[in-house]
């Protein structure tokens, strides 16, 4: 019997197995990242508990960025404001004013705090220096987290008010600083805190009338074509608007391209449309 073999075969034999070997590794690397991950999450969280923190003393915690600030309560107990009332007044002609409910502002938290140990050292070593560059850093600098860029949000350990919950600094106004040979040696700050409320209910409810289908980005694929081709885009000011729907839909950032695997969220019908002409 004799036996005949496409030329081609083998190489199409070699393309197969090196597919499946690249697959293999990409998995094998991306187990590796996750088993990295959850170790640098758990060492974190030990370096958090093994801080024992004073009647007076509190820690802002970013989780984000695996950092915190440790510092003295100047006054106390901190003060708690806003997050109460939201009625307003609804007029009506001839008769007593309607109330209406319309939702309250987030809630504040005032902290005014001491940095540093001067003239008595911190039992924890503080540094005043790294921790003004710290709170500098934390209500300025914007960093990039899921697909989009903010400061960085806190919590705050101690006695204070919603220590579960996450916050953003709002304002610093900075005191009298201490300079001991050239070096700040103690700070103080006051730290306006807002309640950080997300916005992933009011998407999820805006984007229910929105059918959409699941496309797996695959290797090799145009971002741009893949638009095109999917939702029928007619011209270049189409294509434009119809990118960054497709951006919003997946929580991406303007001007970010998926990643090969990724899940993408594409409209289904012609809502996607609506309000391209009101740009």
């Amino acid at each position: 019997m004799n036996w005949s073999v496409s030329p081609g075969a083998g190489t199409v034999i070699t393309r197969e197995r090196a597919r499946a070997e690249q697959r293999r590794a990409e998995q094998a690397a991306r187990r590796a990242r996750r088993e990295a991950q959850r170790k640098n999450a758990a060492a974190w969280n030990r370096k958090k508990r093994r801080v024992n923190l004073a009647g007076d003393e509190v820690l802002l915690v970013s989780n984000e960025q695996r950092t915190f600030v440790r510092a003295r309560l100047d006054d106390g107990y901190p003060p708690f404001f806003g997050g109460y009332g939201g009625w307003e007044d609804e007029p009506r002609p001839g008769q007593v004013s309607a109330t209406v409910y319309r939702g309250t502002r987030a809630p504040q938290l005032r902290l005014s705090l001491i940095l540093g140990g001067w003239p008595y050292p911190a039992p924890w070593g503080a540094d005043c220096d790294r921790d003004i560059r710290m709170l500098d850093h934390y209500a300025r600098l914007p960093l990039e987290t899921d697909g989009e860029e903010r400061p960085t949000l806190l919590r705050v350990m101690g006695k204070v008010p919603h220590h579960h919950r996450r916050w953003f600094i709002q304002n610093l106004q900075w005191g009298e600083v201490d300079v001991y040979r050239g070096q700040r040696v103690r700070a103080l700050v006051t730290v306006t805190l807002r309640m950080y409320v997300p916005v992933e209910l009011l998407k999820r409810k805006d984007r229910a009338a929105r059918p959409t289908r699941v496309h797996v980005f695959r290797r090799g694929e145009r971002f741009d074509r893949l638009i095109h081709e999917a939702l029928a885009v007619r011209g270049a000011g189409e294509l434009s608007w119809a990118r960054k729907v497709v951006l919003d839909l997946n929580d991406m950032r303007l001007g970010a391209k998926p990643r090969v695997g990724q899940r993408l969220k594409l409209p289904v019908g012609g809502w996607w449309r609506k309000g391209m002409n009101r740009r």
